[in-house]
């Protein structure tokens, strides 16, 4: 049910495939009785469907109306039209007419056949002395006793339809009496009443045909290729909606399919790191691919043999009770029983394995991805056996999942098909004394074996999609997961809350504030980034360093609401980051991320990706300004020259160029640099810094870098030490006030170079004035 809730959209579809599957199903369970009929009147009657003739002799129908009472009589009469030149009457009546008379008619038939043959006296009294006791009751009449005292005499050896009706117009015997001795002898045939007397009304009926010129062999084949005809048409209908159902049922999954992945890829692009980092990379890849194939696997299924599978049983077992008291329905049920109990233990043995077996998916494409981006350090340090031993465990617990699973599961099918084999074998020998006896004709044993088979063959294919449904339940949870995901930074555009201007009106231009900002990643004991104040005008160049690990990353990604601050506010302009919509914050920060990526594609998409309608003309200003354009004009094809995946066939200070080029590109009000030169040479980073400078003036700039030189000529500098800002000022001023940043710059660079003196150092005092230092730098610098 987990599966169908994702047709809640496609509801039309959803009611397609219910109607052309009813349909499907009804002229399927249709077959089986045309065929009955082909069996029991095409060929075992010689197509004579009805006791009631198209075409009769006048004498023939005054011998039958001998056993009808005056009701019937007027009935028949009112069915057939006037005689023509040779006797014959044709039927005027319409089919209920037909059907309303046909029983009495039988039964008439059945008697005139057997007087025409010649029906010994004594047998015929036999019968009639079965009336004698009513005879002899009070109220009996005259006439009725005579019957029973009186008949026999004036009878022959045999009693014929001529002499019969000599007898009734003599007087000697009443219509009431023959009346009488048929229904009589019909309930002398009991539970074979049926059967008897179709089988010898219809040779009445030929008997009448014959006597009349009519080909019989003509009346069989017309009914055969009538019945014939008719199932044609049912089966090409059935055939018509089978198509029709398994195109709806593609469309529809695959359209289910593609609105998953869009709404999945939709709410992955809406989260934070916070939400990546609780689904795995190698997951959300499962669950955008394998999980969402499941589903739309199963529910091509579903819409196609899941709903047809009930039609077709329901349908089955409705005919089955229809067909009256066999005595087999009892086959049927100990049938059902028996198929229920297997897939009941099969299912409880493997459902428990078909819910691990995404998770055992999702471990195995988790180490084959490491194992494949990582293979340069797997190769260096020869960790070959290693990780091929790894890929192995994982490997081997999918595989033993599937295995069991398949094995479990492949016992399905050969029980199914001995249940259905004792079920038809079974059905053969009951039915069979059926009709030795009578009471069951043969086209209605195959009719009733073809509903049986159909009964478990429902059942059956039900089952075998059973394999795929606990698979399907588990990846449909797993996609629904994501899909409840709600991103921790909401929004307020979505909400209808989102300011789109400066609190001082006009322009943005990218003043950007920390205003004692806190922030604390979830489940952290203690906050990653603790009451940093700054502030960076537009035009002006912060730049932030630090030892690894004290949370610069973590503090410029606040900036875009990578992540929202837990304590304090970011502002640009004057407003806080977190009420001013995504799309539009986003586009005033050109972002350029510690470790570059790359999309594949050509060189000019991946630096038009913030604006693919940009000109050329920026495009090429920007890769000059991020010093790109020496290499890209040495390839043959320029900026249209292809990247891989990922950028991996350009080098990293390539690719480092090419993300800063993107981001300057958008001409973005405030760019951050999160330690995006570390992969340049000390001469490319220079000249980008100095074109920089001139090229991006009114731009607020914030670089976090480990390389002094890369920061050393910053307007500003933070030094942060655990998450908090220890000292802030110009390069010059933290050489002599901050040790921090001192120890960093005497490490990457000499005295000369950084123009001091060898013993120089800090004259701070203790540790606690050096950090008390440090915050009133802070907040000088947030003044500044």
């Amino acid at each position: 049910m987990r599966t169908f809730t994702f047709l809640r959209h496609h509801k039309v579809s959803l009611l397609i495939a219910v109607v052309l599957l009813f349909i499907q199903a009804n002229c399927e369970l249709t077959l089986p009785t045309l065929m009955s009929d082909i069996v029991d009147v095409g060929i075992t009657r010689g197509g004579i469907a009805s006791a009631v003739p198209d075409r009769i002799a006048q004498g023939a129908l005054e011998n039958v109306e001998l056993f009808l009472s005056p009701e019937e009589m007027r009935s028949v009469e009112d069915l057939y039209g006037p005689k023509d030149d040779k006797g014959v009457r044709d039927v005027i009546g319409s089919d209920a007419d037909r059907a309303a008379i046909e029983g009495a008619l039988g039964e008439a038939e059945m008697l005139t056949y057997q007087f025409d043959q010649g029906i010994p006296t004594k047998q015929f009294m036999k019968y009639a002395a079965r009336d004698q006791r009513a005879a002899r009751a009070p109220g009996a009449s005259g006439a009725e006793r005579q019957l029973s005292q009186g008949l026999e005499a004036s009878l022959g050896d045999t009693v014929t339809t001529d002499s019969l009706r000599k007898l009734v117009q003599a007087g000697a015997i009443s219509k009431d009496q023959l009346v009488g001795a048929r229904s009589a002898l019909v309930r002398s045939l009991g539970d074979n009443a049926d059967t008897v007397i179709g089988l010898r009304a219809v040779e009445f009926v030929k008997g009448v045909y014959r006597s009349i010129g009519t080909d019989l062999s003509q009346v069989q084949t017309d009914y055969l290729v009538h019945e014939g005809a008719i199932m044609l048409g049912f089966t090409l209908v059935g055939a018509a909606c089978a198509i029709g159902a398994v195109f709806n049922a593609s469309r529809t999954a695959a359209l289910v399919a593609r609105d998953l992945r869009h709404d999945l890829y939709e709410r992955v692009l809406a989260f934070s790191p916070q939400e990546m980092s609780r689904f795995s990379v190698a997951s959300l890849t499962t669950r955008g691919t394998n999980d969402i194939q499941q589903i739309q696997t199963v529910l091509v299924m579903c819409l196609r043999i899941v709903l047809f599978a009930p039609c077709m049983g329901v349908g089955a077992v409705w005919r089955v009770i229809s067909y009256g008291d066999t005595g087999m329905q009892w086959i049927v049920v100990a049938a059902v029983c028996v198929i229920a109990v297997v897939v009941g233990v099969l299912m409880g043995l493997t459902l428990p394995r078909f819910r691990k077996m995404q998770i055992f998916v999702d471990r195995n494409n988790l180490v084959a991805r490491e194992i494949i981006t990582g293979i340069m350090p797997v190769r260096a340090f020869g960790r070959t056996r290693y990780e091929e031993e790894r890929y192995d465990h994982v490997n081997s617990e999918l595989t033993s999942t599937y295995i069991f699973t398949n094995r479990a599961m492949s016992f399905m099918l050969p029980c199914m098909m001995l249940i259905m084999n004792v079920t038809s074998v079974a059905i053969v020998w009951f039915g069979g004394h059926g009709v030795a006896s009578g009471t069951l004709q043969v086209g209605s044993l195959m009719a009733y074996m073809n509903y049986t088979i159909q009964v478990i063959m429902s059942f059956m294919i039900l089952t075998m999609i059973s394999v795929m449904l606990p698979r399907a339940d588990v990846a449909a949870a797993r996609v629904i997961e994501v899909l409840n995901t709600h991103p921790s930074i909401d929004d307020p555009e979505a909400r209808g809350e989102a300011i789109d201007t400066p609190a001082e009106g006009g322009e943005w231009s990218g003043d950007l504030v920390f205003d004692d900002v806190t922030f604390t990643y979830p489940g952290a004991p203690d906050p990653t980034i603790a009451h940093v104040s700054f502030e960076v005008k537009p035009g002006r160049t912060l730049g932030i360093i630090g030892s690894t690990g004290v949370g610069k990353s973590t503090l410029v990604q606040l900036i875009p609401r990578l992540y929202d601050v837990t304590g304090g506010s970011v502002k640009i302009d004057g407003r806080d980051v977190r009420h001013i919509g995504l799309r539009k914050l986003r586009s005033l920060i050109g972002f350029v991320p510690q470790h570059a990526v790359l999309f594949s594609g050509d060189i000019k998409d991946n630096i038009k990706y913030g604006d693919p309608s940009m000109s050329d003309e920026n495009m090429e200003r920007a890769a000059r300004v991020a010093q790109a354009c020496d290499f890209i004009e040495a390839k043959s094809e320029g900026f249209g020259s292809m990247i891989a995946q990922g950028g991996s066939n350009v080098s990293g200070g390539q690719r480092q160029r090419l993300a800063i080029a993107r981001a300057l590109a958008t001409r973005p009000k405030i760019l951050v640099f999160d330690d995006a030169f570390s992969a340049l040479d000390y001469r490319t980073d220079s000249n980008l810094r100095d074109a920089l400078a001139k090229e991006v003036r009114g731009t607020t700039v914030v670089i976090v870098a480990q390389r002094i030189a890369t920061i050393m000529h910053a307007d500003e500098i933070i030094v942060i030490d655990d998450g908090r800002a220890v000292a802030a000022g110009t390069h010059e001023e933290l050489l002599r006030t901050s040790r921090e940043y001192l120890e960093i710059a005497r490490s990457q660079l000499s005295c000369e170079e950084l123009g001091l003196e060898e013993d120089a150092s800090v004259s701070a005092g203790s540790e606690k004035e050096r950090h008390a230092d440090g915050r009133d730098a802070s907040s000088r610098g947030g003044e500044r």
